[in-house]
């Protein structure tokens, strides 16, 4: 009689309550992952409805794995065949956590509808490494939170649709009497019950469980984040070692086709009085917000009027990621996986760069960022690339010119970098990375009515450390080393674009790289009319300084012209390869794309199946193979014993 109390307890036949809630939990999720496109179709080719439906459609099974994964507690809990599982306590329990655990989930999708627009991709499990290593969880989440109250706001409402849906299903009463009828019956559901969760888990039929590249299959690879939910590419990368040896060529013949050993000659052009270098790297300053590029509406009138007497390309960006860019600047070390150098499972590597090297020849060398020590592993980076000093926060004499988010006012910053520079001794190579132009693009508030608006918060931001830039150049040009340094200005990777040509593939990673040597008027006159990307600087500047060493590196010298001009960056599970003629996509081994750029910049024309790519192929695969095979084998520094 105590056992028939209890199941009178709790109403309505077990599975068909289960299965009812997960088809309402199911539908709310889905249409959480769906949003990511229907608030950015810019950055998917623009909006339809057959590409929303489409995307719905094919979606559904990686919602499904996710929803496996998600509730396979919930499923468990209530497919046991004992009398207990009706308790109401127990039930209550089940319900709490399944909906906590399903809010998360729905949290992330909600989180990429915005952050989808900086990085171009699903977020991955790589992003609880950044935080745990890098902090700035509780510096950033609050600012979002507030910044995109609409998202916000919508993911609160999602979440109670999915809680009133849950709590609507109910069946009609119905007691069980336990005995040996209803074990029978009950285990042999609880069976069915695991076999449908093991296949969702595992996304089907198929082979192989269901894979993030998979999304590629039915839909166009820029749609494939509109297919795949966050959840899914979160737990499918976790603890995933993304790179493999590849041997596609012989020994001989990958040194034939690609070799990433560098030795230079001095660059003859070259003015005998420059030999210092400082490096401004500008957070987030995309070439379209420069008038130089444009010929629009411009937020950095000095940077523009600096490029009319520096060698100014419109470059490509190796990342999409600060801790992407800047190991690609001063280390010509790409990032060809989800997670970065600095906090991948090569992190232990021996790597070299243009620190380490300079320090050989007697550089001083040091990285100044105004933001809190330890920031994206910054200073860790630094000095494992060779630099002799790390200047941060923890460096800066006065805290009131903190911002209140990320560190010091770039104003501020770039006149203490022009006094410790002033300190130096000479030779010296210094790296700066600029904060202001970062989310939440906050700018002094004596400067609010005097810098420009645009069409996204950032741009007033760029005018800002624009402004920053002229005061700096101002304040060094009377500096006796100033007249002798050569001045690499550049950005870590390209903003949320504006432009239709600055929201696709190729333009979001569209940055500008010059070189301005105040005294050296020959830096002007040299055209090179060939892809340029952030690997290059490293090798450019040994060359142009006549340095005569051996080192390994990802670029190549924009001095030199018998190597292969190209440019390549990963990209939503994609490695995008570029040379003079054509931009092509690479996913799984598999060509997914091939555009003639230069005459198409909105990439409208898929050239796959109508052009000869088998040499830009074979570039690519031993390009793959040298950077798989060195960063798996440690093999990215030269040795004494090479």
């Amino acid at each position: 009689m105590k056992q028939i109390k209890q199941v009178q307890k709790y109403r309505g036949n077990v599975y068909a309550v289960m299965f009812a809630r997960l088809l309402m939990m199911i539908l709310v999720f889905s249409l959480s992952r769906i949003l990511i496109y229907i608030f950015n179709p810019q950055l998917f080719g623009g909006f339809s409805y057959t590409r929303l439906l489409q995307t719905f459609f094919y979606g559904l099974r990686f919602d499904w794995m996710s929803i496996s994964i998600l509730s396979a507690f919930f499923v468990i809990g209530n497919s046991i065949p004992f009398g207990f599982r009706r308790n109401k306590i127990y039930q209550k329990a089940l319900n709490i956590i399944v909906l906590v655990v399903m809010s998360i989930g729905i949290i992330l999708n909600m989180i990429d509808v915005i952050y989808y627009r900086f990085t171009l991709k699903r977020m991955t499990f790589d992003i609880f490494n950044y935080f745990n290593k890098n902090g700035g969880f509780t510096d950033v989440v609050p600012g979002f939170v507030l910044d995109f109250w609409y998202i916000s706001s919508l993911s609160i409402v999602l979440i109670g649709l999915m809680i009133f849906l849950f709590y609507s299903v109910g069946l009609n009463r119905k007691i069980e009497k336990t005995g040996w009828r209803f074990y029978s019956w009950q285990s042999t559901m609880f069976i069915l019950s695991m076999g449908i969760l093991l296949l969702g888990i595992r996304g089907g039929f198929q082979l192989k469980p269901l894979n993030i590249v998979d999304a590629g299959k039915k839909v166009s690879s820029s749609l494939s984040s509109v297919v795949l939910n966050t959840p899914f590419t979160i737990i499918k990368s976790f603890g995933q070692n993304t790179l493999t040896e590849k041997s596609y060529f012989s020994e001989q013949e990958l040194i034939n086709h690609y070799n990433p050993v560098h030795s230079f000659v001095p660059y003859t052009l070259k003015d005998d009085r420059v030999e210092n270098v400082v490096i401004l790297i500008l957070e987030s300053f995309s070439a379209e917000h420069f008038g130089f590029f444009t010929h629009k509406k411009s937020f950095t009138p000095f940077l523009d009027s600096l490029f009319n007497h520096s060698l100014v390309f419109r470059a490509v960006a190796n990342g999409k990621r600060s801790i992407e860019g800047i190991p690609a600047i001063l280390s010509s070390l790409p990032t060809l996986s989800d997670e970065s150098f600095v906090n991948g499972p090569y992190a232990s590597n021996q790597i070299e760069g243009l620190a380490q090297t300079l320090g050989k020849y007697n550089y001083q060398t040091a990285f100044f960022h105004g933001g809190k020590n330890g920031t994206m592993s910054f200073d860790a980076y630094a000095y494992k690339a060779g630099f002799q000093a790390y200047y941060g926060l923890d460096e800066y004499p006065d805290e009131e010119d903190y911002d209140g988010h990320w560190g010091i006012w770039d104003e501020q910053y770039l006149s203490y970098f022009a006094k410790e520079l002033n300190s130096f001794s000479q030779p010296f190579m210094a790296a700066l990375f600029t904060l202001s132009s970062h989310h939440p693009y906050q700018i002094p508030n004596v400067y609010n009515e005097m810098l420009p608006e645009g069409k996204i918060p950032i741009q007033k931001a760029i005018a800002y450390t624009d402004l920053s830039l002229r005061n700096f150049f101002q304040e060094i040009k009377n500096m006796e080393w100033y007249s002798k340094t050569l001045f690499v200005i550049t950005a870590d990777h390209t903003s949320e674009g504006v432009s239709l040509e600055a929201q696709n593939s190729l333009g979001q990673f569209s940055i500008p790289i010059a070189f301005f040597a105040p005294s050296d008027t020959s830096l002007k006159l040299y055209n090179a009319e060939q892809p340029i990307q952030q690997l290059d600087i490293y090798p450019s500047l040994l060359q142009y300084l006549g340095i005569k060493d051996t080192v390994i590196c990802f670029g190549n010298s924009i001095f030199e012209t018998h190597n292969k001009a190209f440019a390549v960056n990963y990209f939503n599970h994609k490695i995008q390869f570029l040379d003079q003629d054509y931009m092509i996509g690479i996913q799984e081994d598999n060509l997914v794309s091939v555009y003639q750029y230069e005459k198409d910049s909105l990439l409208r024309n898929n050239l796959i199946e109508q052009v000869d790519y088998s040499e830009i192929i074979n570039f690519e695969r031993a390009f793959i193979q040298q950077y798989n095979n060195r960063m798996i084998r440690n093999q990215l520094k030269i040795r004494n014993d090479d």
